[in-house]
């Protein structure tokens, strides 16, 4: 039995463990977000996919994608990028000509009518995570944040309230009893 109940807390730690670590990490996801609700650190993005963009990215995987360098970016590259005309929805294209200006921005040339600015940019280089994307909005959603937070706290709250109901019949009885 001592066994069971030492399994029981050992477990139970590293549930709470777990729990925190994924906790601290969306909230500084969240907390990262860039005007187009998109996690930014540095000069990766964290894009979740809510729509399959190319054979190579499904709906709901994580793109972890790099800025880099504007010079990288060649004619025949494909890159990522918000379209302010859509909402700023993160689009995927290929390049077929780069426009080098004096400060150090470029402009990409997306077929024959689009331009790519500098700060819509987004970055070609990409890492794939199969459907951690999925997982990841629901959690940062508002029904993600009922589960992670709201429902703790009222469990919490809950056990706090019959602690001290516990406490006052165990004072009662102590009273009554002299």
């Amino acid at each position: 039995m001592g066994i069971l109940k030492s399994l029981g807390k050992i477990l139970l730690i590293i549930f709470v463990v777990i729990y925190l670590l994924v906790e601290m990490f969306l909230a500084i996801c969240l907390l990262n977000y860039n005007d187009y609700r998109v996690t930014v650190f540095g000069d990766k993005s964290f894009l979740l996919l809510t729509e399959k963009l190319d054979d190579k990215y499904e709906k709901n995987d994580l793109l972890i994608v790099t800025k880099g360098k504007g010079s990288d970016v060649s004619a025949g590259d494909s890159i990522f990028f918000y379209n302010p005309g859509e909402n700023f929805t993160i689009n995927y294209a290929e390049v077929t000509d780069v426009v080098d200006h004096a400060n150090n921005t470029y402009t990409y040339k997306i077929g024959t009518t689009h331009n790519v600015y500098n700060e819509y940019y987004i970055g070609k280089d990409v890492k794939v995570y199969k459907k951690i994307g999925g997982i990841m909005r629901l959690l940062e959603s508002k029904w993600g944040f009922l589960i992670l937070i709201v429902l703790p706290t009222m469990i919490a709250l809950i056990y706090e309230f019959y602690e001290i109901i516990i406490e006052i019949i165990e004072f009662k009885k102590e009273v009554e009893n002299g």
